[in-house]
């Protein structure tokens, strides 16, 4: 896809707030159906059946009711599957307790999308030089370096 339809695409594209999630709970095969029609249009990459099982498996994202998942699962699973490419899975998990501790599922969940979705529309690589290639990924490492220690450092106090 080339970069200035995809830069395009990205910047008209929102994610959903979490009462635009279903209300009703669902089987996974509708989770992975919700969960994709707003997920690969961003990262270019499905969620699987194999994927939620490891999240639930790994306590990242709780057991179904009954084999259902409700809103919290798929808020859950939605925020794990965005930042799964640049923060491990040990990562996203304490950073998901932490803003557990201090909201709602439903408070933490809106924040999180609301500061997504502003990043989504201020997204802007038209005619970059190299040396703002070069920042925009020297920003990114030291970014994941800097949430990475501060979550690491959360554990211990």
């Amino acid at each position: 896809m080339a970069k200035e339809n995809f830069t395009k695409k990205l910047a008209g594209m929102t994610m959903p707030h979490f009462n635009d999630l279903p209300n009703l709970d669902l089987y996974m095969d509708q989770v992975i159906d919700e969960v994709n029609q707003y997920l690969a249009p961003i990262t270019h990459t499905d969620i699987t059946k194999s994927m939620i099982n490891s999240y639930v498996k790994k306590g990242i994202v709780d057991r179904p009711t009954k084999k259902r998942y409700s809103r919290v699962h798929l808020a859950k699973i939605l925020v794990v599957s965005l930042l799964k490419p640049i923060l491990s899975l040990d990562t996203i998990d304490q950073a998901m307790k932490i803003a557990l501790k201090l909201d709602s599922a439903q408070k933490a969940y809106d924040q999180f999308i609301d500061l997504f979705n502003q990043e989504l529309t201020d997204v802007d690589i038209d005619n970059l030089s190299a040396k703002q290639y070069q920042s925009m990924a020297i920003k990114s490492l030291l970014y994941k370096l800097v949430v990475d220690d501060l979550i690491e450092n959360s554990k211990k106090a």
